[in-house]
């Protein structure tokens, strides 16, 4: 029997998919089988890309600031300066040119200022302290001694429950403030002073990372373009237009969430170095640079950085450690009462759980870098299936407010939103059995309507 075109093309493609679909398989498996290779060919590669990758986060990150810098300063005070006597076309665009150039110029020379200051005066003082640190731990650790002994003859009841603790944890607590304490702290002292051949691999790669930014943000609406008309010739029409909706809803929540959380860490960093330069606490700047850098990680944030700062400080003078305390607390009601609603308002639109839900999750499968941006991420993809669930009830005619929904336990064929009775709650039932049950139920609720149909 001989086949048409249609049909030749039909089993063409079908038998293309079974093709792909098998190699597909087999690439799935092979990469299984040879997981430990591809991930360090996977790691050569992102070494090879580290300098692109910079510049991509450095572009993203100043991107706003050039466009702040163009359009409400440039453009507002000097467009007409700029663009009088100028006819449309080249001399027009030359001018464009030129205001990008000045704003990337000027937000460059903000950026640098800002890295050079933080250098200059930030670093120094880190590593001073760490290497007082390193070097007075056998002090911190005889006053650390001094004081539980005063303690526990100034608190007579303390003394049994200290030797309880003594007698049946001495050698875990023990080894677990050399390893985890004293030995980290070491630890981490001489990964400073001898991470210099890092440091410049590092300072090397950020500066062609610089380099690549510059070129990216003076040409960053030619790649947007380039970007959306792939988009166009891949997809339908609709499909590319929800595509890059769907990109800027997601640039949006990014931009306004971290922008909105380094502010509100900036703010709350300062406050803590001015309270703790007040309180004369020990190491009061690397503990503010701890307390600013981790308030950036929403809800466990303060935590993460309070409770090793309170450790440190316990170590140096455990009285000045209970002021700390408090001050950690005063800031963060400040922080989640006043400072960051004023900062963030509602960014992401998710709730409490949520938030620790997604820090949880994607720091649990990503470490750092997932409890940083697990809260956008997710709101994200939050966003996503609720506009899926929202289209999916219109298209049956259901609402969409939630509350109607909190004491339903049934949509009955008029479209109201019942609250079936507790005593009528005795079983499993198949979406079938609770239609059966709900006609039964009706009929026994208004016998007389039945009896009129059946006149």
């Amino acid at each position: 029997m001989k086949m048409d075109g249609d049909e030749k093309r039909k089993y063409f493609f079908m038998g293309l998919t079974f093709f792909l679909s098998a190699c597909a398989v087999i690439l799935f498996l092979m990469l299984l089988m040879h997981l430990g290779e591809v991930s360090e060919e996977l790691d050569k590669l992102l070494k090879i890309l580290t300098p692109i990758i910079d510049g991509l986060v450095l572009t993203y990150i100043l991107a706003p600031i050039v466009n702040s810098i163009e359009n409400k300063w440039i453009y507002a005070k000097f467009s007409a300066r700029i663009f009088k006597g100028r006819e449309e076309g080249e001399k027009r665009g030359r001018a464009k040119r030129k205001v990008r150039s000045v704003s990337i110029f000027i937000t460059f020379v903000i950026f640098l200022l800002i890295m050079v200051g933080f250098f200059a005066i930030i670093i120094p003082g880190i590593a001073e302290s760490i290497q007082k640190i390193s070097k007075n731990l056998p002090v911190y650790q005889w006053n650390l001694t001094v004081w539980v002994d005063k303690m526990l003859v100034k608190y007579p009841a303390l003394d049994d429950a200290y030797n309880n603790l003594m007698n049946n944890f001495s050698d875990p607590i023990n080894e677990w403030i050399n390893t985890n304490v004293f030995g980290k702290v070491n630890e981490f002292a001489g990964v400073v002073l001898s991470g210099g051949i890092s440091l410049i691999k590092s300072l090397f790669n950020f500066i062609i990372g610089m380099i690549i930014s510059l070129y990216l943000l003076g040409s960053k609406e030619l790649m947007i373009g380039q970007a959306k008309k792939i988009a166009y010739a891949l997809m339908k029409k609709d499909t590319a237009n929800a595509f890059i909706y769907n990109v800027r809803y997601t640039n949006k929540i990014f931009q306004d969430f971290f922008v909105g959380k380094i502010l509100d860490s900036i703010v709350i960093g300062l406050l803590c170095f001015i309270a703790t330069t007040i309180l004369r606490t020990p190491y009061a700047l690397l503990i503010s640079i701890i307390i600013g850098v981790t308030n950036i990680i929403p809800f466990f944030g303060p935590f993460i950085g309070a409770i090793p700062s309170a450790i440190l400080v316990l170590l140096v003078d455990p009285k000045q450690c209970l002021y700390f305390v408090i001050l950690i607390i005063v800031l963060q009601q400040l922080d989640g009462n006043v400072i960051g609603p004023l900062i963030l308002g509602q960014k992401t639109g998710l709730s409490g759980f949520w938030v620790i839900f997604a820090i949880t999750l994607f720091g649990g499968l990503f470490g750092f870098p997932g409890m940083l941006l697990g809260v956008p991420v997710f709101a994200v993809i939050y966003t996503g299936v609720s506009s899926f669930i929202r289209a999916k009830l219109k298209e049956k005619g259901l609402k969409d407010n939630t509350k109607q929904y909190v004491h339903v336990d049934y949509i009955n064929e008029d479209g109201e939103y019942v609250r079936l009775p507790k005593e009528d709650i005795k079983g499993v039932m198949s979406g079938k059995d609770f239609k059966a049950f709900f006609t039964h139920k009706k009929k026994a609720e208004n016998p007389e309507e039945d009896k009129k149909k059946g006149d």
